[in-house]
């Protein structure tokens, strides 16, 4: 299992993707850090569900980490690309994306390519967690977990489509 950084560590840990704080993302570090990893299974922007997502792009620090866990669910599926879909693992809502966290004026870690969204429209910020109920399944979250990751499904104002290569505390 990977230790991942505390979330106020991550500029230490991932580097700091906005270089002269300009707020914009620094192309040379997304350059420097930034891989696309392959899905083994097709997958869809969330918001446009016509168009396949052509990889994961992810902090190369956080990518074997990703690529093993997602081998893990896609066997857990029985390698069904059906399986993923009655999940709803398809629906990709992204992972590097340089922005602030919702209501706050520090980074995500998405700015730091060290999250990824699964989902967003059943498991968006603010809905309570229940896997039963066409949400993210347990197995899912507990593969992430045994990898080291969080999963913002358990946090106080829930993210249930979230999981991030950073603890919270």
């Amino acid at each position: 299992m990977n230790t991942w950084p505390l979330q106020k560590d991550c500029p230490k840990f991932y580097g700091v993707p906005d270089g002269d704080s300009n707020g914009e993302p620094d192309r040379a570090w997304e350059d420097e850090n930034l891989v696309r990893i392959a899905c083994p299974w097709k997958i869809y922007l969330a918001w446009d569900i016509t168009k396949q997502a052509s990889g994961i792009r992810i902090h190369r620090k956080c990518a074997s980490s990703l690529t093993s866990v997602l081998g893990t669910i896609w066997a857990h599926a029985g390698a069904s690309q059906d399986k993923i879909e009655e999940m709803r693992l398809h629906l990709y809502g992204g992972a590097y994306a340089f922005r602030t966290m919702r209501g706050s004026t520090k980074l995500s870690i998405h700015s730091f390519g060290a999250a990824i969204d699964f989902d967003p429209e059943n498991n968006g910020l603010g809905k309570p967690w229940k896997p039963d109920h066409g949400m993210l399944p347990l197995d899912v979250v507990q593969i992430f977990e045994a990898e080291g990751w969080t999963f913002g499904g358990h946090w106080q104002r829930p993210d249930a489509q979230h999981f991030q290569a950073a603890r919270v505390s």
